[in-house]
């Protein structure tokens, strides 16, 4: 990757569009541009019209031009807005090259940008995960990225560490003066702070991993709970045979369910029966018994469990190991429990079970959901449910953090508990360790370099005067 010539890329989307950019970066952005327009572009040029020609024909396009430092990649950038017709964008983009420009790399524009001082490390993951986000989670994380949040987050961090190690490292050019800047019972004070404020990030961050995983609900319950008919309700097809029989679904069916924040995964096992004694030996007990081992497998594997009862029905949920993430109450329409009185099946407005009936006392309110999949009443609001389980609810997380970006703060955190504990040590040995925390630190924005540390020393004392 060489950082002293010009670059050029497609830089929209693939396939037909009302309009493609033609990105150009480098030194020779402007001449390159211009050798495929009817009339040149120049640097006091912010948004002009141009017209891309060819032997035959002139096509109208727009030119963005950008004079470096001062744009997104630190360089000249002329943007050639152009019809969306993905032959005419391939054919500039050749004409181009054949000017003197190079075809940029993976990730090119984006590492110019980092290296000029443009973004830091932290933003130009949050550019390659904006292009291949797949929810809205993973789209938030991006923009705060982008945004700079996770490098504000450490900023404090990073620059009171710095200070410290300024501190000690002085203290160290200093020692046969018999001058103390900085005492060990400070420096460990210190170091708790910066070590709970790496804590407190930690536990207040999502995992990008946990952001790119298709969430999985489990819907469990007694045998002709409705399961199958609410996952053919959510999914919006028809993936389960139902019936009014008991038992119809003997294995696990699973849909996609594509919901505001993102597309999740829903299973609807097997109804468990009840076990029979006194039919433990039989035929059916047998299918019965692998039922419930399918049922307590997609339980057991899956992120959320979904408890799904007929509202109709008194009896207590079925034991499965795990605490229920959510409870459907489905039926709420039975218009047969309702000439018979049956509790839960009166027809209310759609939402959470704060009025459940006490025979469903069991059913904590805040996780019930009152659904019926023939009115769809309280479907909306069971879809935004697991949107909050599998997504979170918007603002949940402050920051979004990667394998790396976690790496890199335990390595910190070590350092910091190396140095507290040798705070009364010879001060090179603190050095040491504040140096290892600081450069781990600082690999997450790619900022930190020796050059930083030297500065705050010259620029907090006045040496050899």
């Amino acid at each position: 990757m060489n950082s002293g010539d010009t670059i050029v890329a497609i830089s929209s989307a693939v396939g037909a569009a009302a309009r493609m950019i033609v990105r150009v970066s480098g030194p020779r952005a402007f001449p390159v541009a211009s050798s495929i327009l009817t009339a040149p572009v120049r640097v006091d040029h912010a948004v002009v019209s141009v017209r891309l020609c060819w032997e035959s024909f002139t096509v109208p396009s727009i030119a963005y031009c950008f004079v470096g430092p001062r744009s997104s990649t630190g360089e000249d950038i002329v943007e050639l807005h152009i019809p969306g017709n993905p032959l005419l964008a391939r054919d500039a983009l050749a004409r181009l090259i054949a000017a003197g420009a190079r075809q940029a790399e993976a990730g090119e524009f984006s590492a110019r940008a980092y290296f000029n001082g443009r973004i830091d490390l932290t933003q130009a993951e949050g550019i390659s995960l904006a292009v291949s986000a797949a929810n809205e989670g993973e789209l938030r994380a991006a923009r705060q990225l982008l945004a700079g949040e996770l490098a504000a987050r450490l900023k404090p961090s990073l620059e009171q560490l710095a200070s410290t190690l300024a501190l000690v490292e002085v203290w160290i050019d200093f020692t046969e003066e018999d001058v103390i800047f900085i005492t060990p019972a400070q420096i460990a004070e210190q170091l708790q702070k910066l070590d709970d404020d790496l804590h407190t990030l930690l536990s207040q961050a999502t995992r990008f991993d946990r952001l790119t995983h298709e969430p999985t609900f489990a819907l469990v319950g007694w045998p002709n709970a409705g399961k199958s008919t609410l996952l053919n309700t959510l999914a919006g097809q028809q993936r389960a045979v139902v019936s009014h029989v008991a038992g119809t679904t003997r294995d696990a069916i699973s849909a996609e369910v594509v919901l505001q924040c993102g597309l999740v995964k829903l299973i609807d096992a097997a109804g468990i029966e009840p076990e029979d004694l006194d039919q433990r030996f039989s035929p059916q007990a047998h299918i019965n018994s692998q039922m419930r081992k399918i049922a307590e497998k997609a339980a057991a594997t899956a992120d959320f469990v979904i408890l799904v009862h007929a509202a109709d029905d008194s009896r207590a949920p079925p034991e499965l190991g795990r605490a229920f993430d959510c409870v459907a109450l489905t039926k709420v329409d039975c218009s047969d429990a309702v000439a018979e009185g049956g509790a839960g099946c009166e027809l209310r407005s759609p939402g959470r079970g704060d009025d459940a009936s006490p025979q469903h006392a069991f059913f904590p309110a805040d996780t019930l959901i009152r659904v019926s999949a023939h009115t769809g009443e309280g479907i909306e609001t069971l879809k935004q449910s697991l949107d909050a389980l599998a997504f979170g609810r918007p603002g949940g997380a402050s920051v979004a953090l990667n394998e790396r970006h976690l790496t890199a703060i335990a390595a910190a955190r070590r350092g910091l508990s190396e140095a507290r504990a040798a705070a009364a040590a010879p001060a090179e040995i603190v050095a040491l360790h504040l140096r290892q925390a600081l450069d781990a630190l600082g690999t997450i924005t790619g900022q930190i370099t020796p050059d930083d540390v030297l500065g705050r020393v010259f620029a907090t004392f006045c040496i050899g005067k």
